[in-house]
């Protein structure tokens, strides 16, 4: 080990990094460089450092972690999740042997070292726990600490269950970790921002000591009222759990098949679903952070995560969602029915969703999906769509050119079609935009509809033209 790379500090040079650190010994110089060493040679060292010269793992990893302790008393037990290599749970147990140290990490080959590591070290008092920080933690502590793990706001909800009132949470971070104090508190009620230390390591880089406490005990309880006391709960906190992974597949179309559920967003939306027995019906869960209320009317509720919760809430609605059932869409037969029918080819979703709003909007009995269609059930479909997607029948049909050659009377919006105010039409109407962008590669045997627009503008955008042509047909209608 005679390379920058590879050399240990000497115990003179590692004593006077250290030198601000109460309590210094040259015992626990020893230990601290007897651990660098078995990092160094350990098998699985990429994995558990990606720090490579001896200046940086003397700087970024041992007086790192050991400066909190310039500027607080370590609570006992304490916690260090995501230790990886030690640290920061292993240096500070070095320095602070009375402290009763937990190591939390789930990774094998971090865990097999840190188990090596106390053992060659001869350590009490510390234990390594191999498995992932959740609600279900079993150890009695009385603070946690962790460094460069997540956020601030994530940390404090992922302790919340197990970290008694009156216990510390100390984060080590960069220069801006004051900036997510208020992020933190605004949704762990809980606790209070006790104090930020702010310092330089001798490399120049700034770091602060971020101190949480708990106060109170009250964001976990169960809902009070009898109709929340009766919806059943299942919380969610870690991305391994399959509900949340089967949550996450629903923003794509081949999730959304394989489940069979989407997901509704908007407050007014789920209201709308929770007093309707016929939505209801189909209501799978309500999904909520752990921040939200659970709607009254709630019969199930997975309860996740805030962190969790922001991965599935895609359209940031910040607001419960809606885990719903997907109807049986049927395939359209060829028939007519008397009224308006519309096809839809859109492949952008939210120009499905407004289609779907328009065609309800102006009393279309049915709407058709043609192969090119994306999923109404898509994210950004849903929130267009809104109400709308429950008011009308929704067929699967041909793909857009198999439908233009076929021999149905088919109206087509097309800019150089007849005018739609000289359009006669029938009790029965069959409409059709044009694909988003190129609009038709086959006319077949369909009629063009056009909608008369300035020259100013070469054309109307696809979804628009259709709320144009819908409102039209309905105008005339009535007035037959």
């Amino acid at each position: 080990m005679n390379s920058k790379k590879d050399r240990i500090y000497t115990s003179s040079e590692l004593q006077h990094l250290l030198r601000e650190i109460p309590g210094i010994t040259a015992a626990k110089i020893e230990m601290l460089r007897e651990h660098w060493r078995l990092l160094l040679e350990s098998d699985d060292r990429t994995d558990l450092t990606r720090l490579t010269t001896s200046d940086d793992i003397a700087i970024k990893h041992y007086l790192d972690c050991a400066l909190p302790l310039k500027f607080a008393q370590l609570p006992s037990p304490l916690l260090d999740i995501g230790s990886g290599a030690g640290f920061p749970g292993l240096v500070l147990k070095i320095l602070s042997p009375e402290t009763e140290v937990i190591l939390g990490e789930v990774r094998p080959k971090r865990t097999e070292f840190l188990q090596h590591a106390i053992e060659v070290l001869g350590l009490k008092g510390v234990t390594v726990y191999a498995h992932r920080i959740g609600p279900q933690f079993p150890h009695t502590i009385r603070g946690v600490v962790t460094r460069a793990l997540e956020s601030a706001r994530d940390t404090l909800y992922r302790v919340q269950p197990f970290l008694p009132t009156g216990g510390q949470v100390l984060l080590l971070k960069g220069p801006k970790g004051d900036t997510e104090i208020a992020e933190a508190l605004g949704e762990s009620k809980d606790f209070y921002h006790e104090q930020t230390f702010s310092y330089r390591l001798t490399n120049g880089h700034e770091r602060q000591l971020v101190v949480f406490k708990r106060e109170k005990e009250s964001l976990r309880q169960l809902p009070k009222t009898t109709k929340m006391m009766a919806a059943q709960r299942i919380e969610i906190t870690s991305r391994a759990n399959e509900i949340f992974k089967s949550l996450l597949s629903l923003a794509d179309a081949r999730g959304i098949r394989k489940e069979k559920k989407f997901i509704v967003s908007g407050k007014k939306l789920i209201d709308e679903i929770l007093s309707s027995p016929r939505l209801k019906a189909s209501l799978e869960s309500v999904v909520v952070d752990s921040s939200h209320e659970i709607p009254e009317g709630t019969q199930r509720a997975l309860v996740l995560a805030p962190q969790l919760f922001r991965e599935v809430d895609v359209l940031g609605t910040r607001c419960p969602l809606a885990l719903m059932r997907i109807p049986e869409l049927c395939a359209w037969q060829g028939d007519t029915t008397p009224g308006v029918t519309v096809f839809i080819p859109f492949q952008d979703p939210s120009n499905v969703g407004a289609a779907i709003r328009s065609a309800v909007a102006f009393g279309v009995r049915r709407v058709i999906l043609l192969k090119e269609a994306a999923s109404p059930f898509l994210p950004k479909a849903v929130r267009a769509a809104a109400n709308a997607l429950f008011e009308v029948e929704l067929l699967s049909g041909p793909a857009l050119d198999a439908l233009v050659e076929s021999d149905k009377k088919i109206w087509r919006l097309d800019a150089k079609g007849k005018e739609i105010a000289q359009a006669e039409f029938e009790n029965s109407v069959m409409l059709l935009p044009g694909v988003e962008g190129f609009g038709f590669r086959k006319a077949g045997n369909t009629t063009a509809l056009r909608i008369p627009i300035s020259d100013k503008v070469e054309s109307l955008n696809a979804q628009t033209a259709l709320a144009i042509a819908l409102y039209e047909i309905e105008r005339r209608a009535k007035t037959v």
